[in-house]
């Protein structure tokens, strides 16, 4: 697996026209999502952790107006920013390394087909950047229904990226869904894999990214 992948070439990739520098607070914790949907995990995950920061992206606008719409309804969340634009971008000029505690990909596209298996996350030359991004000891959690992404996902952020594995588990059909796909797919029966990588050799406590996380 190793250099199947080109480098990724950071100075090619543009500024996005709306990029801005987010108000971040450096002494706390700092999570990001990455295709945050209609922001159903968002606003709870917030809302349970007043003591983290989280940056939600999502780059389709009627998902965005939708999470928008929903953020106006809730109370005053100061540690939630959502960002209506592509993750890619944005994470490559607006992340320092080393600076991401949590990354979340709940239930990304998984492009199944053949020709398009360079979109995937974890085959893309971007990869790269944002496990730079990720602190040492710091967390990516990776939800799917597709067994066939798990299956790959375990080997390349293994053996492409040097990420250990500390968590893969189904999750039980009356799991507390985290989004709106993971209700739908859980509610029909489908089998979902929730599976942790961690960057380096600090072992976080696999309950935070479970039940724990929102209660």
């Amino acid at each position: 697996m190793q250099n199947q992948i080109r480098n990724y070439e950071a100075y090619k990739m543009p500024v996005p026209p709306d990029f801005r520098i987010l108000p971040l607070d450096p002494a706390r914790p700092l999570d990001v999502e990455i295709g945050c949907g209609v922001g159903f995990h968002p606003l709870r995950y917030a809302e349970k952790n007043p003591d983290r920061q989280l940056v939600a992206f999502e780059r389709t606008t009627e998902k965005f107006e939708k999470f928008a719409g929903r953020l106006k309804n809730h109370p005053e969340m100061p540690n939630l920013f959502p960002v209506h634009g592509d993750a890619i971008p944005w994470i490559t000029h607006g992340f320092a390394p080393e600076s991401v505690d949590r990354y979340f990909l709940l239930y990304p596209n998984p492009y199944p087909k053949e020709s398009q298996k360079n979109l995937r996350f974890h085959l893309m030359p971007f990869f790269s950047r944002l496990r730079d991004t990720l602190k040492r000891g710091g967390s990516i959690t990776l939800a799917t229904n597709e067994e066939f992404y798990a299956e790959e996902a375990k080997l390349v952020m293994r053996e492409q990226w040097g990420m250990k594995l500390v968590d893969c588990r189904e999750l039980p059909l009356d799991f507390i869904p985290r989004t709106h796909f993971e209700k739908k797919y859980l509610l029909r029966g489908d089998r979902c894999w929730n599976m942790v990588w961690i960057r380096g050799n600090m072992l976080p406590t696999i309950e935070d990214h479970y039940e724990n996380a929102y209660n």
